[in-house]
């Protein structure tokens, strides 16, 4: 059987590999936030100190199937000195790097240790647990007065990953003593101290006010692969900040609604109660009155903007509020992103105060120029979902209009007035609660009457209330599909619905990296194996490979980094010798993290980011993409929040369509969209019930992928591990079938996470009854499981053809079977 790759073999950058880069420069440097600046920014010197466990050793993303694989990625020193900058702490730094290889040793000894191969969950246990950096040499007298200059930085570093969430201790949230000391040590012996904080998610920021002498603070996120480059650019002035925070930062972790209830924290993992509901992030902040560290959106420049509007228009229940954006700085030319809020009536449903219905960013602004924005949203949008009877609804009242730069800084520009209740649209109740839940409130106040603003009266006539009605979707009717169906057996749809590993020998298109493909039983009857890969900061493949004489593929290196705790004779078995074969070369990109791509609030820059993965698909044969990810920032806890977008459903869904239309610019490439639904902590993940009012899971959970779906047209969605209220996720005829596609009219493939039904709970043949098309990676167990299913009357064939048929479709649009098979 011959090989069929699309891997180079040459190891050199090419020319998409460069274009690649410059699209994560531009997302990194978009990314970066000032949070704090009383003059140290940006620095007015090349010499620099430079200390902290992400100086040398910067993370670029987190661990787990985030992980990326790319060529190289700049470390903040690196970068730095690539742009000029002298160093002058190079003593310390190399005293640090000694001791973090004694402790990156010391610990990857103890996690052989614990490693039992025969217990597949003690390899799910390790993803997170992640190897905490040294704080290095205590920073002495001696340190800097070798160091000789006046400006210093000091970058904090934190890793997390898939498995296993944050932990509320010193070293993860909180600083270790070692930290807050070396930090305070540097205030106060640098007349310039610039803290860094290079962590997938927000810490702890109590010691940012008891602290003085920190002049200014940066959040890098995780940056990727051009992370370095761009901080230096950053803080050199040659690029301005103008990052937005994606999250509100709390004052402190103590701040945040029912913090001692999440997940490990009060003992109970199998139920989390989502007892805030629709009250998440700045929606608490702001409707509680609670003072945040730094605010939703918040992000400073090293010049300054005024935001205002020139007019309201409303067509229908579309709005429009023009913007203009001037730069009123002298020195310094930058971008800002105006974010528009809405504050609806207090009236039979308790409201948040605001929430971010429209957001655009500018170009780069010189002294002195401005520039207009659009800002255009849909009031349907605005509607509260009232649980008691299934209808979103805009009840009658003032919708008020608020224009800032960021959820604390906005200045009402206009008033909606809408005399009578609107029902925008009815809907079957879905996913109910399994025992009453008592949910947080916030108390109703009424808005006081606002002067000297347009007011504008939307008639109630302008809305249509979209009824929505329910029933299984039919069977692909497309000819060739049918063509297809028409010749297997139930057996052979097993098969299909049924998908492969990524170490499958049986596999025809070879994509060395891939985390999974469909079957390849059926190429010689005309229908090709397509590949699945991770995301969601780039391509996770294999960088390199090797071709051995029988004509087998293996990697040079593990795949992902907990692979490298697997003793010397498993990983023999995995790695090939690359002196006995002919070398496979796939070079991809590590983009800055989904939080960090948040942080640019550009969907321009989004789409570009999308297109940019594309060309790595369609160059080495990727047909899935298993990303974008849009979980909900619950808690800044959660291990995987690095690679989610944001606390707000309105910016994590319109980033992620951006990303989408950039991916599936060409037929035959697919996003995966995921981890539906409600995938909000890692620890026992496979078993625990998120547990939500249907208001708060429609309003704040799903409304991310329902944007994606609607306006991004993703064409691949993957259910999570977890429980909605009692159902898993795959299992959940509501979420896949009567939410994705009687409403939303998604038409692509649903697909599981990996080994999401080997483990007892989750059923594979109700995963086909719910509308779960594709069961991964899928084992002959599986099938089995299909099969007991239909005989047992649990589910019909129909069901089964049915998920065949949407796999079978997506196959044969795409690009793999058009180039092999035709």
């Amino acid at each position: 059987m011959a090989l069929l790759t699309k891997a180079a073999c040459t190891s050199e950058a090419n020319q998409r590999e460069k274009k690649n880069l410059q699209v994560a420069y531009q997302a990194a440097c978009e990314g970066i936030v000032l949070l704090k600046n009383d003059g140290a920014l940006p620095f007015q010197t090349k010499r620099v100190a430079l200390y902290g466990s992400g100086a040398s050793m910067t993370i670029k993303g987190g661990t787990g199937s985030g992980e990326v694989n790319e060529r190289h990625s700049v470390t903040i020193l690196e970068g730095m000195e690539d742009r000029g900058f002298e160093i002058t702490t190079r003593g310390w730094i190399r005293d640090f790097e000694d001791a973090y290889a004694v402790a990156e040793q010391a610990y990857q000894v103890e996690k052989k240790k614990r490693l039992n191969l025969l217990k597949p969950n003690s390899i799910m246990d390790m993803l997170f647990d992640n190897f905490r950096a040294p704080s290095g040499p205590a920073i002495c007298d001696a340190y800097v007065e070798a160091s000789d200059t006046d400006s210093c930085i000091y970058v904090v570093s934190r890793q997390a990953g898939e498995g296993g969430d944050r932990r509320a201790e010193k070293g993860d949230l909180f600083l270790t003593e070692e930290e807050r000391e070396a930090i305070r040590f540097c205030a106060q012996s640098y007349p310039h101290f610039v803290l860094a904080i290079n962590a997938g998610s927000a810490i702890d920021m109590a010691f940012a006010e008891e602290i003085p002498g920190i002049d200014g603070i940066l959040y890098l996120c995780q940056l990727g692969t051009e992370g370095g480059h761009a901080f230096a650019d950053v803080i050199s002035g040659a690029v301005t900040p103008s990052g937005k925070l994606s999250d509100t930062w709390a004052k402190q972790y103590a701040d945040l609604p029912f913090a001692e209830e999440y997940s490990y924290l009060n003992g109970n993992l199998e139920e989390e109660f989502y007892r805030e509901s629709i009250y998440v992030g700045y929606r608490y902040f702001d409707s509680f009155g609670v003072e945040p560290a730094f605010p939703f959106g918040f992000g400073m420049s090293y010049t300054d903007f005024v935001l205002s509007s020139d007019g309201i228009a409303v067509d229908s229940s579309r709005v429009s509020v023009t913007a203009r954006i001037t730069n009123i700085g002298k020195t310094y030319s930058g971008k800002e992103v105006a974010q528009l809020y809405v504050s609806a009536p207090a009236g039979m449903l308790h409201k948040e105060y605001q929430s971010l219905t429209a957001f655009g960013k500018t170009e780069i602004l010189a002294p002195g120029a401005s520039q207009t924005l659009e800002l255009t949203f849909d009031l349907r949008d605005m509607a509260s979902y009232r649980e008691s009877d299934g209808c979103f609804v805009l009840e009658a009242g003032e919708y008020i209009l608020r224009l800032g730069n960021s959820s604390r800084n906005t200045t009402p520009v206009g008033v909606l007035v809408l005399e009578e209740e609107v029902i925008v649209s009815r809907h079957e109740q879905i996913c109910p609660l399994q025992a009453p839940m008592e949910e947080l409130q916030a108390a109703r106040v009424e808005q006081a009457p606002l002067a000297e603003v347009p007011r504008v009266k939307v008639e109630s006539s302008a809305f249509e209330t979209k009824v929505y009605h329910y029933e299984n979707p039919a069977v692909c009717d497309e000819p060739q599909v049918q063509a297809i169906l028409d010749t297997l057996s139930l057996k052979e749809m097993t098969e299909i619905v049924v998908g492969a590993g990524f170490y499958n020998p049986a596999t025809r298109f070879t994509l060395p990296g891939s985390v999974g493909n469909t079957t390849s039983a059926f190429w010689d009857r005309g229908l090709a194996n397509v590949t699945l890969c991770d995301g969601p900061a780039g391509l996770r493949i294999q960088k390199i490979s090797v071709v051995d004489r029988k004509g087998k593929v293996k990697p040079i290196e593990m795949p992902i980094a907990i692979f490298n705790s697997f003793p010397d004779f498993i990983r023999k078995f995995m790695v090939g010798d690359p002196d006995k074969g002919q070398l496979l070369y796939q070079y991809t990109t590590a983009f800055p993290v989904a939080n960090a791509l948040a942080q640019s609030w550009n969907t321009e820059l989004m789409q570009e980011v999308g297109s940019a993965i594309f060309r790595e698909m369609k160059e080495y044969g990727c047909t899935y993409w298993l990303a974008p990810a849009i979980n909900i920032h619950r808690n800044p806890l959660c291990g995987r929040n690095f690679e989610y977008f944001s606390e707000d459903p309105r910016l994590s869904g319109l980033m992620a369509a951006a990303i989408t239309r950039g991916v599936q610019q060409e037929e035959g490439f697919y996003v995966t969209v995921k981890h539906f639904a409600c995938n909000n902590q890692e620890d026992n993940r496979m078993k625990v019930s998120s547990n939500v009012g249907e208001r708060a899971l429609r309003e704040i959970y799903l409304r991310g992928f329902e944007l994606c779906v609607r306006e991004g047209q993703a064409k691949g969605i993957m259910t999570s591990y977890n429980r909605i209220n009692g159902v898993y996720a795959p299992n959940s005829y509501d979420l896949c079938t009567k939410v994705l596609r009687n409403e939303w009219g998604f038409d692509g493939v649903v697909m599981t996470d990996w080994f999401a039904t080997n483990g007892g709970t989750m059923r594979n043949a109700l995963a086909m009854k719910a509308g779960n098309d594709l069961i991964m990676p899928g084992l002959g167990g599986n099938k089995k499981d299909i099969l007991k299913g239909v005989r047992a009357g649990c589910i019909t064939e129909e069901d089964v053809r049915r998920c065949c048929g949407r796999v079978i479709r997506a196959i044969l649009n795409s690009a793999i079977q058009k180039e092999y098979l035709g």
